[in-house]
Protein backbone atom coordinates (compact mmCIF):
# COMPACT_ATOMS: atom_id res chain seq x y z
CA UNK A 1 0.00 0.00 0.00
CA UNK A 2 2.91 2.57 1.12
CA UNK A 3 3.74 2.60 -3.02
CA UNK A 4 0.57 4.37 -3.59
CA UNK A 5 1.39 7.52 -1.94
CA UNK A 6 4.46 9.35 -4.07
CA UNK A 7 7.35 9.62 -2.72
CA UNK A 8 7.31 13.45 -3.71
CA UNK A 9 4.54 13.90 -1.49
CA UNK A 10 6.46 12.07 1.92
CA UNK A 11 9.24 14.71 1.76
CA UNK A 12 7.17 17.54 1.14
CA UNK A 13 5.12 16.42 4.46
CA UNK A 14 7.71 15.85 6.31
CA UNK A 15 9.36 19.39 5.23
CA UNK A 16 5.81 21.21 6.16
CA UNK A 17 5.68 19.47 9.50
CA UNK A 18 7.61 20.66 12.61
CA UNK A 19 8.51 17.42 14.58
CA UNK A 20 8.77 19.60 17.85
CA UNK A 21 5.45 20.31 17.69
CA UNK A 22 4.10 16.62 16.91
CA UNK A 23 6.28 15.22 19.71
CA UNK A 24 5.10 17.80 22.24
CA UNK A 25 1.24 17.17 21.28
CA UNK A 26 1.98 13.62 22.95
CA UNK A 27 5.19 14.07 25.02
CA UNK A 28 5.60 17.56 26.88
CA UNK A 29 8.66 18.91 26.07
CA UNK A 30 11.17 21.28 27.76
CA UNK A 31 13.82 23.55 26.32
CA UNK A 32 17.59 22.43 26.13
CA UNK A 33 19.65 24.47 24.60
CA UNK A 34 19.51 23.76 20.94
CA UNK A 35 16.79 21.08 21.18
CA UNK A 36 14.50 19.91 23.73
CA UNK A 37 13.56 16.76 25.84
CA UNK A 38 11.84 14.67 27.92
CA UNK A 39 11.52 11.50 29.95
CA UNK A 40 11.50 9.04 26.81
CA UNK A 41 7.73 7.60 26.24
CA UNK A 42 9.29 3.96 25.16
CA UNK A 43 11.02 3.17 28.07
CA UNK A 44 10.40 4.00 32.07
CA UNK A 45 12.89 6.54 33.38
CA UNK A 46 13.26 9.41 36.04
CA UNK A 47 16.00 11.21 34.36
CA UNK A 48 15.19 12.92 30.76
CA UNK A 49 17.22 11.21 28.05
CA UNK A 50 14.97 11.71 24.96
CA UNK A 51 15.76 14.42 22.70
CA UNK A 52 14.28 16.33 19.71
CA UNK A 53 16.29 18.53 17.33
CA UNK A 54 14.05 20.84 15.94
CA UNK A 55 17.67 21.29 12.84
CA UNK A 56 17.54 17.83 12.34
CA UNK A 57 13.55 17.21 12.74
CA UNK A 58 14.70 13.79 14.55
CA UNK A 59 14.16 12.42 17.64
CA UNK A 60 16.71 10.42 19.60
CA UNK A 61 16.74 8.18 23.28
CA UNK A 62 20.25 7.87 24.93
CA UNK A 63 18.83 5.26 27.09
CA UNK A 64 17.05 3.01 25.15
CA UNK A 65 18.39 4.02 21.37
CA UNK A 66 15.11 4.84 19.86
CA UNK A 67 15.69 7.47 17.43
CA UNK A 68 13.70 8.53 13.92
CA UNK A 69 12.02 11.07 12.02
CA UNK A 70 8.43 12.83 12.83
CA UNK A 71 6.83 9.26 10.47
CA UNK A 72 8.80 7.09 12.68
CA UNK A 73 7.38 8.41 15.98
CA UNK A 74 3.88 8.21 14.92
CA UNK A 75 4.58 4.41 13.98
CA UNK A 76 6.04 3.85 17.25
CA UNK A 77 3.80 5.98 19.75
CA UNK A 78 0.78 6.15 18.01
CA UNK A 79 1.07 2.30 17.23
CA UNK A 80 0.30 2.77 13.31
CA UNK A 81 1.41 1.48 10.08
CA UNK A 82 3.70 3.35 7.88
CA UNK A 83 0.68 4.54 5.57
CA UNK A 84 -1.23 5.28 8.86
CA UNK A 85 1.35 7.37 10.24
CA UNK A 86 1.42 9.36 6.68
CA UNK A 87 -2.40 9.60 6.61
CA UNK A 88 -2.54 10.83 9.84
CA UNK A 89 0.22 13.38 9.85
CA UNK A 90 -1.34 14.69 6.68
CA UNK A 91 -4.82 14.72 8.29
CA UNK A 92 -3.16 16.51 11.35
CA UNK A 93 -2.46 19.20 8.74
CA UNK A 94 -5.15 18.71 6.61
CA UNK A 95 -3.48 17.88 3.39
CA UNK A 96 -5.38 15.43 1.66
CA UNK A 97 -3.15 12.21 0.44
CA UNK A 98 -2.43 11.70 -3.40
CA UNK A 99 -3.09 8.25 -4.23
CA UNK A 100 -2.91 6.14 -7.59
CA UNK A 101 -6.03 5.77 -9.75
CA UNK A 102 -6.67 2.63 -8.81
CA UNK A 103 -6.39 3.32 -4.61
CA UNK A 104 -8.62 6.30 -5.11
CA UNK A 105 -11.37 4.29 -7.15
CA UNK A 106 -11.59 1.94 -4.30
CA UNK A 107 -10.96 4.33 -1.10
CA UNK A 108 -14.32 6.18 -1.58
CA UNK A 109 -16.04 2.81 -1.03
CA UNK A 110 -13.82 1.79 2.00
CA UNK A 111 -14.59 5.16 3.75
CA UNK A 112 -18.60 5.04 3.23
CA UNK A 113 -18.49 1.49 4.99
CA UNK A 114 -16.64 2.89 8.16
CA UNK A 115 -19.26 5.87 7.74
CA UNK A 116 -22.22 3.54 8.04
CA UNK A 117 -20.79 1.61 11.19
CA UNK A 118 -20.02 5.07 12.80
CA UNK A 119 -23.64 6.10 11.95
CA UNK A 120 -25.04 3.37 13.03
CA UNK A 121 -22.86 3.37 16.39
CA UNK A 122 -24.33 7.02 16.87
CA UNK A 123 -27.53 5.62 16.71
CA UNK A 124 -27.15 3.14 19.16
CA UNK A 125 -25.71 5.44 21.62
CA UNK A 126 -28.88 7.52 21.49
CA UNK A 127 -31.17 4.84 21.63
CA UNK A 128 -29.37 3.70 25.35
CA UNK A 129 -30.80 7.14 26.62
CA UNK A 130 -34.28 5.74 25.85
CA UNK A 131 -34.07 2.27 27.17
CA UNK A 132 -34.58 1.86 31.09
CA UNK A 133 -34.24 -1.67 30.83
CA UNK A 134 -30.53 -1.77 28.67
CA UNK A 135 -29.42 1.33 31.23
CA UNK A 136 -30.46 -0.84 34.52
CA UNK A 137 -28.43 -3.68 33.06
CA UNK A 138 -25.38 -1.63 32.74
CA UNK A 139 -25.90 0.51 35.97
CA UNK A 140 -25.79 -3.29 37.76
CA UNK A 141 -23.07 -4.53 35.92
CA UNK A 142 -21.13 -1.16 37.72
CA UNK A 143 -20.17 0.47 34.90
CA UNK A 144 -19.90 4.66 35.19
CA UNK A 145 -21.35 7.24 32.48
CA UNK A 146 -17.95 8.04 31.61
CA UNK A 147 -16.96 4.09 30.91
CA UNK A 148 -20.12 4.06 28.73
CA UNK A 149 -19.50 7.22 26.89
CA UNK A 150 -15.66 6.04 26.34
CA UNK A 151 -16.49 2.58 25.08
CA UNK A 152 -19.57 4.14 23.24
CA UNK A 153 -21.96 1.65 24.57
CA UNK A 154 -25.49 1.59 22.65
CA UNK A 155 -28.41 -0.13 22.67
CA UNK A 156 -30.74 -2.04 19.94
CA UNK A 157 -34.37 -1.77 20.12
CA UNK A 158 -36.23 -4.88 19.10
CA UNK A 159 -36.90 -3.53 16.31
CA UNK A 160 -36.22 -5.43 12.63
CA UNK A 161 -36.28 -2.41 10.96
CA UNK A 162 -33.81 -0.09 12.95
CA UNK A 163 -31.32 0.59 10.29
CA UNK A 164 -34.19 1.25 8.05
CA UNK A 165 -34.82 4.59 10.53
CA UNK A 166 -31.39 5.43 11.21
CA UNK A 167 -30.40 5.96 7.67
CA UNK A 168 -32.89 8.80 5.93
CA UNK A 169 -31.71 6.42 2.62
CA UNK A 170 -31.25 3.01 3.36
CA UNK A 171 -28.01 1.50 1.26
CA UNK A 172 -29.11 -2.07 1.69
CA UNK A 173 -26.12 -3.18 0.02
CA UNK A 174 -23.98 -1.18 2.08
CA UNK A 175 -25.43 -2.45 5.11
CA UNK A 176 -25.39 -6.05 4.21
CA UNK A 177 -21.73 -5.66 3.65
CA UNK A 178 -20.85 -4.42 7.29
CA UNK A 179 -23.18 -7.06 8.71
CA UNK A 180 -25.77 -4.74 9.96
CA UNK A 181 -28.49 -6.50 7.97
CA UNK A 182 -29.27 -9.96 6.92
CA UNK A 183 -31.04 -11.29 4.03
CA UNK A 184 -33.72 -14.26 4.31
CA UNK A 185 -34.73 -16.71 1.78
CA UNK A 186 -37.34 -14.01 0.49
CA UNK A 187 -34.90 -12.14 -0.20
CA UNK A 188 -36.30 -9.75 2.65
CA UNK A 189 -33.70 -7.50 4.80
CA UNK A 190 -33.88 -6.94 8.55
CA UNK A 191 -31.69 -6.39 11.32
CA UNK A 192 -28.91 -8.41 12.74
CA UNK A 193 -28.81 -6.67 16.43
CA UNK A 194 -32.10 -6.43 18.28
CA UNK A 195 -32.70 -5.99 21.84
CA UNK A 196 -29.02 -5.92 22.86
CA UNK A 197 -26.62 -3.77 24.54
CA UNK A 198 -24.26 -2.66 21.57
CA UNK A 199 -20.28 -2.78 21.92
CA UNK A 200 -18.50 -0.63 18.71
CA UNK A 201 -15.38 -2.27 17.94
CA UNK A 202 -12.68 0.45 16.87
CA UNK A 203 -9.62 -0.73 15.08
CA UNK A 204 -6.27 0.75 15.93
CA UNK A 205 -7.26 4.19 14.09
CA UNK A 206 -10.63 4.87 16.46
CA UNK A 207 -12.56 3.74 12.95
CA UNK A 208 -15.80 1.92 13.76
CA UNK A 209 -15.60 -1.40 11.60
CA UNK A 210 -17.87 -4.04 13.70
CA UNK A 211 -20.26 -4.68 16.79
CA UNK A 212 -20.54 -7.11 19.37
CA UNK A 213 -24.06 -6.76 20.98
CA UNK A 214 -25.11 -9.13 24.56
CA UNK A 215 -28.90 -10.01 24.56
CA UNK A 216 -30.97 -8.35 27.28
CA UNK A 217 -34.23 -11.00 27.07
CA UNK A 218 -34.25 -14.73 26.43
CA UNK A 219 -32.90 -14.54 22.80
CA UNK A 220 -29.99 -16.83 22.00
CA UNK A 221 -26.81 -16.38 21.47
CA UNK A 222 -26.08 -14.49 24.64
CA UNK A 223 -23.50 -12.61 22.71
CA UNK A 224 -23.76 -12.02 18.45
CA UNK A 225 -20.75 -10.39 16.57
CA UNK A 226 -20.35 -8.99 13.65
CA UNK A 227 -19.67 -11.39 10.79
CA UNK A 228 -16.23 -10.99 8.67
CA UNK A 229 -16.70 -7.78 6.36
CA UNK A 230 -14.14 -5.65 4.07
CA UNK A 231 -13.78 -3.90 6.98
CA UNK A 232 -13.84 -5.97 9.67
CA UNK A 233 -11.88 -9.36 10.36
CA UNK A 234 -12.23 -11.14 13.88
CA UNK A 235 -8.38 -12.78 13.66
CA UNK A 236 -6.97 -9.22 13.55
CA UNK A 237 -9.01 -6.83 15.67
CA UNK A 238 -9.07 -6.65 19.25
CA UNK A 239 -11.56 -5.15 21.24
CA UNK A 240 -10.44 -2.31 23.64
CA UNK A 241 -7.17 -1.84 22.08
CA UNK A 242 -7.68 1.57 20.45
CA UNK A 243 -8.79 2.48 23.98
CA UNK A 244 -5.81 1.32 25.38
CA UNK A 245 -3.73 3.03 23.28
CA UNK A 246 -5.64 6.62 24.19
CA UNK A 247 -4.14 6.78 27.72
CA UNK A 248 -0.88 7.59 26.62
CA UNK A 249 0.57 5.32 29.04
CA UNK A 250 3.67 3.10 29.38
CA UNK A 251 2.02 -0.61 29.87
CA UNK A 252 4.56 -3.41 30.73
CA UNK A 253 2.08 -5.56 30.00
CA UNK A 254 -1.21 -6.44 28.26
CA UNK A 255 -3.87 -8.44 29.27
CA UNK A 256 -6.11 -10.47 27.29
CA UNK A 257 -9.36 -11.26 28.01
CA UNK A 258 -12.39 -13.34 27.12
CA UNK A 259 -15.12 -10.83 26.91
CA UNK A 260 -16.48 -7.41 26.47
CA UNK A 261 -18.14 -7.14 29.95
CA UNK A 262 -14.63 -8.73 31.63
CA UNK A 263 -12.80 -5.89 30.16
CA UNK A 264 -15.16 -2.84 30.95
CA UNK A 265 -15.37 -3.98 34.06
CA UNK A 266 -12.15 -4.03 34.69
CA UNK A 267 -11.16 -0.59 32.47
CA UNK A 268 -13.64 0.75 35.24
CA UNK A 269 -11.76 -0.70 38.20
CA UNK A 270 -8.57 1.34 36.84
CA UNK A 271 -7.16 -1.78 34.51
CA UNK A 272 -6.47 0.26 31.08
CA UNK A 273 -4.03 -2.21 29.58
CA UNK A 274 -6.85 -4.72 28.77
CA UNK A 275 -8.02 -6.46 25.73
CA UNK A 276 -10.76 -8.94 24.83
CA UNK A 277 -10.90 -11.21 21.84
CA UNK A 278 -13.98 -10.79 19.84
CA UNK A 279 -15.73 -14.45 19.81
CA UNK A 280 -12.91 -15.95 18.93
CA UNK A 281 -9.59 -17.67 19.82
CA UNK A 282 -6.25 -15.63 20.12
CA UNK A 283 -4.45 -15.84 16.84
CA UNK A 284 -0.90 -14.91 15.73
CA UNK A 285 -2.04 -11.56 14.59
CA UNK A 286 -3.36 -10.53 17.53
CA UNK A 287 -0.39 -11.36 19.57
CA UNK A 288 2.42 -9.83 16.96
CA UNK A 289 -0.27 -6.57 17.43
CA UNK A 290 0.14 -7.01 21.28
CA UNK A 291 4.03 -7.60 21.29
CA UNK A 292 4.19 -4.52 18.84
CA UNK A 293 3.34 -2.48 22.51
CA UNK A 294 4.49 -4.72 25.45
CA UNK A 295 7.15 -7.33 26.24
CA UNK A 296 4.46 -9.56 28.61
CA UNK A 297 1.03 -10.88 27.35
CA UNK A 298 -0.93 -11.94 30.19
CA UNK A 299 -4.33 -14.60 29.22
CA UNK A 300 -6.64 -14.85 31.60
CA UNK A 301 -9.14 -17.52 31.68
CA UNK A 302 -11.61 -19.39 33.50
CA UNK A 303 -10.50 -22.36 35.68
CA UNK A 304 -12.97 -24.40 33.83
CA UNK A 305 -11.72 -27.09 31.78
CA UNK A 306 -13.02 -24.96 28.79
CA UNK A 307 -11.10 -22.37 29.79
CA UNK A 308 -7.68 -24.51 30.21
CA UNK A 309 -8.47 -26.04 26.68
CA UNK A 310 -8.53 -22.18 25.80
CA UNK A 311 -5.20 -21.72 27.68
CA UNK A 312 -3.50 -24.70 25.88
CA UNK A 313 -4.54 -23.36 22.35
CA UNK A 314 -2.86 -19.94 23.01
CA UNK A 315 -0.19 -21.60 24.23
CA UNK A 316 0.70 -22.90 20.84
CA UNK A 317 -0.28 -20.17 19.15
CA UNK A 318 2.54 -18.21 21.46
CA UNK A 319 5.22 -20.73 21.09
CA UNK A 320 6.32 -18.85 17.23
CA UNK A 321 6.30 -15.84 18.59
CA UNK A 322 8.30 -16.47 21.76
CA UNK A 323 11.38 -14.64 20.97
CA UNK A 324 14.13 -14.12 23.88
CA UNK A 325 12.69 -10.81 25.98
CA UNK A 326 9.11 -11.83 25.24
CA UNK A 327 7.38 -13.35 27.92
CA UNK A 328 3.33 -15.33 28.32
CA UNK A 329 1.47 -16.09 31.59
CA UNK A 330 -1.49 -17.05 32.82
CA UNK A 331 -4.34 -16.90 34.68
CA UNK A 332 -6.99 -19.67 36.31
CA UNK A 333 -9.78 -18.03 37.50
CA UNK A 334 -11.18 -20.01 40.39
CA UNK A 335 -14.07 -21.96 39.11
CA UNK A 336 -17.76 -20.06 38.82
CA UNK A 337 -15.98 -17.15 39.17
CA UNK A 338 -14.82 -14.12 36.15
CA UNK A 339 -13.35 -10.41 36.81
CA UNK A 340 -16.60 -9.03 37.66
CA UNK A 341 -17.26 -11.15 40.10
CA UNK A 342 -13.59 -11.54 41.30
CA UNK A 343 -13.31 -7.11 41.66
CA UNK A 344 -16.49 -7.22 43.17
CA UNK A 345 -15.94 -9.45 46.09
CA UNK A 346 -12.00 -8.89 46.62
CA UNK A 347 -11.10 -5.99 45.03
CA UNK A 348 -8.56 -4.31 42.70
CA UNK A 349 -5.34 -5.16 44.56
CA UNK A 350 -6.62 -8.70 44.20
CA UNK A 351 -6.48 -8.92 40.46
CA UNK A 352 -3.00 -7.19 40.43
CA UNK A 353 -1.74 -10.07 42.52
CA UNK A 354 -3.26 -12.48 39.85
CA UNK A 355 -1.74 -10.28 37.30
CA UNK A 356 1.56 -10.11 38.74
CA UNK A 357 1.73 -13.55 39.87
CA UNK A 358 0.51 -15.56 36.63
CA UNK A 359 1.63 -18.98 35.25
CA UNK A 360 4.96 -18.74 33.13
CA UNK A 361 4.12 -20.35 29.69
CA UNK A 362 7.18 -22.54 30.73
CA UNK A 363 4.98 -23.69 34.16
CA UNK A 364 2.28 -24.10 32.13
CA UNK A 365 3.56 -25.97 29.11
CA UNK A 366 5.66 -28.63 31.19
CA UNK A 367 2.34 -28.76 33.58
CA UNK A 368 -0.07 -29.66 30.62
CA UNK A 369 2.19 -32.09 28.90
CA UNK A 370 2.53 -34.45 32.01
CA UNK A 371 -0.88 -34.73 33.61
CA UNK A 372 -1.67 -37.48 31.34
CA UNK A 373 2.02 -38.87 31.42
CA UNK A 374 3.50 -41.24 34.14
CA UNK A 375 6.73 -39.19 34.27
CA UNK A 376 8.48 -41.88 36.47
CA UNK A 377 8.48 -44.53 34.01
CA UNK A 378 10.80 -44.86 30.81
CA UNK A 379 7.42 -44.82 28.43
CA UNK A 380 5.83 -41.77 30.59
CA UNK A 381 9.73 -40.16 29.52
CA UNK A 382 9.71 -41.07 26.18
CA UNK A 383 5.77 -40.19 25.33
CA UNK A 384 6.73 -36.33 27.12
CA UNK A 385 9.94 -35.95 24.78
CA UNK A 386 7.21 -37.37 21.82
CA UNK A 387 4.48 -34.75 22.75
CA UNK A 388 7.37 -31.71 23.04
CA UNK A 389 9.24 -31.87 20.62
CA UNK A 390 7.00 -30.84 18.09
CA UNK A 391 5.91 -27.85 19.23
CA UNK A 392 9.26 -26.74 20.97
CA UNK A 393 10.75 -26.97 17.55
CA UNK A 394 7.87 -24.26 16.16
CA UNK A 395 10.37 -21.63 18.55
CA UNK A 396 12.37 -19.25 17.15
CA UNK A 397 15.99 -19.98 17.92
CA UNK A 398 16.93 -18.47 21.02
CA UNK A 399 18.09 -18.62 25.09
CA UNK A 400 14.48 -18.98 26.02
CA UNK A 401 13.83 -21.96 23.72
CA UNK A 402 16.98 -23.68 24.98
CA UNK A 403 16.35 -23.70 28.72
CA UNK A 404 12.65 -25.00 27.97
CA UNK A 405 14.67 -28.25 26.18
CA UNK A 406 17.05 -28.11 29.36
CA UNK A 407 13.84 -28.12 31.95
CA UNK A 408 12.46 -31.07 29.36
CA UNK A 409 15.51 -32.64 29.89
CA UNK A 410 15.52 -33.25 33.29
CA UNK A 411 12.01 -34.62 33.40
CA UNK A 412 13.15 -37.12 30.74
CA UNK A 413 16.81 -37.60 31.91
CA UNK A 414 17.59 -37.02 27.77
CA UNK A 415 20.42 -35.03 26.98
CA UNK A 416 19.53 -31.51 25.72
CA UNK A 417 21.66 -31.56 22.47
CA UNK A 418 19.88 -34.73 21.98
CA UNK A 419 16.70 -33.75 22.25
CA UNK A 420 16.84 -30.87 19.68
CA UNK A 421 19.19 -33.15 17.36
CA UNK A 422 15.85 -34.74 15.49
CA UNK A 423 14.14 -31.38 16.24
CA UNK A 424 11.41 -31.44 13.34
CA UNK A 425 12.38 -27.75 11.28
CA UNK A 426 10.58 -24.99 11.26
CA UNK A 427 8.58 -24.19 7.94
CA UNK A 428 9.65 -21.00 6.90
CA UNK A 429 7.13 -18.20 7.28
CA UNK A 430 6.48 -15.62 4.59
CA UNK A 431 5.42 -13.29 7.53
CA UNK A 432 7.68 -10.31 8.01
CA UNK A 433 10.50 -10.21 10.51
CA UNK A 434 10.00 -10.07 13.88
CA UNK A 435 10.34 -7.05 15.22
CA UNK A 436 13.26 -6.72 18.54
CA UNK A 437 11.30 -6.78 22.06
CA UNK A 438 11.87 -3.44 23.89
CA UNK A 439 14.73 -4.97 25.51
CA UNK A 440 16.97 -5.91 22.48
CA UNK A 441 16.09 -2.17 21.15
CA UNK A 442 18.11 -0.76 23.75
CA UNK A 443 21.26 -0.08 22.67
CA UNK A 444 23.20 2.62 22.38
CA UNK A 445 24.07 4.28 19.53
CA UNK A 446 28.21 3.51 19.67
CA UNK A 447 29.56 4.01 16.37
CA UNK A 448 33.21 2.92 15.53
CA UNK A 449 34.12 5.74 13.36
CA UNK A 450 35.87 4.83 10.27
CA UNK A 451 36.04 7.87 7.76
CA UNK A 452 33.25 6.52 5.79
CA UNK A 453 30.73 6.43 8.56
CA UNK A 454 31.79 9.59 9.48
CA UNK A 455 31.51 10.91 6.19
CA UNK A 456 27.88 9.79 6.36
CA UNK A 457 27.03 10.97 9.71
CA UNK A 458 28.11 14.02 9.14
CA UNK A 459 26.35 15.11 5.77
CA UNK A 460 23.18 13.26 7.47
CA UNK A 461 23.02 15.32 10.57
CA UNK A 462 24.00 18.27 8.40
CA UNK A 463 22.86 17.95 4.64
CA UNK A 464 23.72 21.86 3.74
CA UNK A 465 27.36 20.22 3.46
CA UNK A 466 26.43 18.54 0.30
CA UNK A 467 27.40 22.20 -1.60
CA UNK A 468 30.81 21.80 -0.01
CA UNK A 469 31.51 17.97 -1.31
CA UNK A 470 32.97 19.21 -5.08
CA UNK A 471 35.14 16.03 -5.27
CA UNK A 472 32.26 13.53 -5.53
CA UNK A 473 33.19 13.09 -9.20
CA UNK A 474 36.79 11.71 -8.45
CA UNK A 475 35.51 9.55 -5.20
CA UNK A 476 32.41 7.85 -6.70
CA UNK A 477 34.54 5.89 -8.55
CA UNK A 478 36.68 4.24 -5.76
CA UNK A 479 35.22 1.05 -4.07
CA UNK A 480 35.47 1.96 -0.39
CA UNK A 481 32.30 0.21 1.53
CA UNK A 482 29.68 2.38 1.85
CA UNK A 483 30.59 4.60 -0.86
CA UNK A 484 27.40 3.63 -3.04
CA UNK A 485 24.81 5.08 -0.22
CA UNK A 486 27.23 8.47 0.13
CA UNK A 487 27.18 9.08 -3.04
CA UNK A 488 23.81 8.50 -3.51
CA UNK A 489 22.96 11.11 -0.23
CA UNK A 490 25.06 13.93 -1.74
CA UNK A 491 23.28 13.42 -4.84
CA UNK A 492 20.18 13.16 -3.03
CA UNK A 493 20.80 16.82 -0.96
CA UNK A 494 22.63 18.78 -3.71
CA UNK A 495 19.13 18.02 -6.25
CA UNK A 496 16.78 18.73 -3.13
CA UNK A 497 18.85 21.43 -0.80
CA UNK A 498 15.67 21.70 1.72
CA UNK A 499 15.82 18.59 2.99
CA UNK A 500 16.84 17.86 6.46
CA UNK A 501 18.42 14.98 8.23
CA UNK A 502 14.68 13.42 8.79
CA UNK A 503 13.76 14.01 4.70
CA UNK A 504 16.89 12.50 3.50
CA UNK A 505 16.70 9.12 6.32
CA UNK A 506 13.12 9.14 4.97
CA UNK A 507 14.47 7.96 1.77
CA UNK A 508 16.16 4.81 3.11
CA UNK A 509 12.71 3.51 5.52
CA UNK A 510 12.47 -0.48 5.15
CA UNK A 511 15.57 -0.29 2.70
CA UNK A 512 19.07 -2.09 3.24
CA UNK A 513 21.22 -0.20 5.83
CA UNK A 514 18.18 2.06 6.30
CA UNK A 515 18.22 1.02 10.47
CA UNK A 516 22.56 1.65 10.12
CA UNK A 517 21.63 5.11 8.55
CA UNK A 518 19.06 6.22 11.72
CA UNK A 519 21.59 5.14 14.18
CA UNK A 520 24.49 7.02 12.40
CA UNK A 521 21.58 10.34 12.20
CA UNK A 522 21.73 9.97 15.84
CA UNK A 523 25.45 9.53 16.61
CA UNK A 524 26.73 12.15 19.13
CA UNK A 525 30.45 12.92 16.97
CA UNK A 526 31.36 15.51 19.92
CA UNK A 527 32.28 17.99 17.40
CA UNK A 528 31.61 21.94 17.95
CA UNK A 529 29.05 23.49 14.60
CA UNK A 530 32.48 25.75 13.92
CA UNK A 531 34.58 22.40 13.01
CA UNK A 532 31.99 20.07 11.57
CA UNK A 533 33.15 21.52 7.62
CA UNK A 534 36.66 21.31 8.03
CA UNK A 535 36.10 17.57 9.85
CA UNK A 536 33.70 17.00 6.66
CA UNK A 537 36.55 18.40 3.72
CA UNK A 538 39.26 16.35 5.49
CA UNK A 539 37.48 13.38 5.88
CA UNK A 540 36.96 13.48 2.38
CA UNK A 541 40.30 14.60 1.38
CA UNK A 542 41.23 11.26 3.50
CA UNK A 543 38.69 8.78 1.66
CA UNK A 544 40.10 9.97 -1.93
CA UNK A 545 43.31 9.22 -0.40
CA UNK A 546 42.36 5.93 0.71
CA UNK A 547 40.35 5.30 -2.50
CA UNK A 548 43.90 5.65 -4.38
CA UNK A 549 45.58 3.61 -2.52
CA UNK A 550 42.96 0.75 -2.83
CA UNK A 551 43.40 1.68 -6.47
CA UNK A 552 47.17 0.79 -6.33
CA UNK A 553 46.88 -1.91 -4.72
CA UNK A 554 44.37 -3.27 -7.56
CA UNK A 555 46.17 -2.12 -10.23
CA UNK A 556 49.73 -3.71 -8.96
CA UNK A 557 48.39 -6.86 -8.06
CA UNK A 558 46.77 -7.35 -11.60
CA UNK A 559 50.82 -6.36 -12.49
CA UNK A 560 51.72 -9.32 -11.02
CA UNK A 561 49.89 -11.35 -12.70
CA UNK A 562 50.57 -10.25 -16.14
CA UNK A 563 47.57 -9.11 -17.33
CA UNK A 564 47.37 -5.05 -17.14
CA UNK A 565 46.58 -3.55 -20.19
CA UNK A 566 48.09 0.26 -21.21
CA UNK A 567 45.52 2.35 -20.16
CA UNK A 568 45.75 0.73 -17.10
CA UNK A 569 49.54 1.11 -16.42
CA UNK A 570 48.76 4.87 -17.51
CA UNK A 571 46.49 5.19 -14.35
CA UNK A 572 49.07 3.18 -12.06
CA UNK A 573 51.85 5.52 -12.97
CA UNK A 574 49.71 8.88 -12.47
CA UNK A 575 48.34 7.66 -9.31
CA UNK A 576 51.34 6.71 -8.00
CA UNK A 577 52.74 10.25 -9.18
CA UNK A 578 49.71 11.58 -7.48
CA UNK A 579 50.73 9.98 -3.85
CA UNK A 580 54.15 10.88 -4.30
CA UNK A 581 53.33 14.55 -5.09
CA UNK A 582 51.02 14.60 -1.94
CA UNK A 583 53.57 12.68 0.16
Amino acid sequence: MASHIPRAFITDLIARTDIVEVIDNRVPLKKAGMNYSACCPFHNEKTPSFTVSPNKQFYHCFGCGANGNVISFLMEYDRLGFVEAVETLAAERGIPVPRSEAYQANAPVQQNLYDLVKQASDYYQQQLQGSAKARDYLNNRGLSADIIKEFAIGYAPDNWDNMQRCFEKPASEDLLKVGLLIKNDKNHCYDKFRDRVMFPIRDRRGRYVGFGGRVLGDGTPKYLNSPETPIFHKGSELYGLYEANQQRQHFSEMVIVEGYMDLLTLAQYGFRNVVATLGTSTTKQHLERLYRHVDRVVFCFDGDNAGRQAAWRALQVCLPLMQDGRQANFIFLPDGEDPDTLLRQQGADAFKTLVKQAEPLSSFFFRHLREDVDIESLDGKARLASLAKPLLSQMPEGAFKTMLYEELSKFTRLDSAKLQQFEIPRKASPSRPQRASHDQRRRKTNVRPTPMRVAIALLLQHPQLAEKTHNITKLAPLSLPGMDIFVELVDLAQTNPHLTTAALLEHWRDREHGDYLFKLAAWEHMLPDAGVEGEYLDTLKHLEKMGQHHEIERLLAKANEGSLGDSEKALLQSLISHTKEEG
